[in-house]
């Protein structure tokens, strides 16, 4: 994918580049998020008040040029400096779609575009909850939403999508569904400790979290326990302590597995042969 930065023509030919009011519009309709992975692109610099730093680029879906990746020589100039050829992107997904062609098709960047698109969109009014410390857990307390997201199949890391596998099969989730996730501190399912609130991941339908979230922003208190018909899978852990929860188990030689919880949905427990 040919990303708009700063460069040249080829020799002997021209390039249909974006004008800057497209390139504006794609990052604003991308909510300065790369439509890949979803990291924010735009930040605040430290050289001066006004110091801005930007690690996207407004990229090519087919290339501006020939020889480009993608390059197709029936669409007109106009067409390839037009938004709907444009997608937002971070410096590493504008890298790797320039290089691998076969993974990243032209029908498969519209589709991501789209989906991206329609995300941004339905999150617009919606308070981000801000990372905080979190409370020392307490023995016998209900459990407490801490923070909550929506992220899409397609955007986990692989280590991350490898251990969900076996929930995501379950639920039939493909990558392009999204998740809507809940940072708890709940009772561990199936302990024998289980006045003890731990740090729990619960994943859920998207759209009944954006439900919530839209009713708590209005003033409706949170629900104090998630309906069973509305998880998808839940984890002893959250997802910023994922690596440290994989070398914890590493080194106490402890066996987790997914089971499947009394209320219908799986979750990763730790083996009861190695309780």
């Amino acid at each position: 994918m040919e990303r708009q930065l700063h460069r040249t023509p080829r020799a002997g030919g021209r390039r249909d580049d974006f004008d800057q009011k497209t390139a504006v519009n794609v990052a604003k309709r991308s909510a300065f998020q790369c439509a890949v992975c979803s990291a924010v692109t735009v930040g605040a610099g430290t050289a001066s008040p006004n110091a801005v730093i930007n690690i996207g680029v407004a990229a090519h879906i087919a290339a501006a040029s020939p020889g480009g990746p993608r390059y197709n020589p029936l669409m007109t100039p106009k067409q390839r400096s037009h938004i709907s050829n444009a997608i937002w992107l971070c410096q590493n997904h504008a890298k790797w779609v320039d290089d691998d062609v076969v993974e990243w098709p032209t029908a498969k960047l519209h589709e991501i575009k789209h989906n991206h698109e329609r995300s941004m969109r339905l999150k617009i009014g919606i308070p981000a909850r801000p990372s905080s410390s979190r409370p020392r857990p307490k023995r016998g307390g209900k459990p407490t939403v801490r923070e909550y997201a929506f992220v899409d199949v397609r955007s986990l890391i692989p280590a991350y999508k490898a251990m969900l596998a076996p929930m995501l099969h379950d639920q039939k989730l493909g990558e392009e569904s999204e998740l809507g996730i809940l940072m708890i501190d709940a009772p561990v399912v199936g302990s024998r400790n289980a006045g003890v609130l731990l740090p729990w991941t619960v994943f859920v339908k998207p759209i009944w979290l954006r439900w919530v979230v839209q009713g708590h922003g209005a003033g409706f208190g949170l629900q104090s326990e998630v309906p069973p018909d509305q998880i998808y899978g839940q984890i002893p852990v959250w997802p910023d302590e994922f690596f440290e929860f994989l070398g914890a188990i590493v080194e106490s030689g402890k066996k987790f597995e997914w089971q499947r919880s009394p209320k219908g949905y799986l979750a990763l427990q730790q083996s009861q042969s190695h309780a």
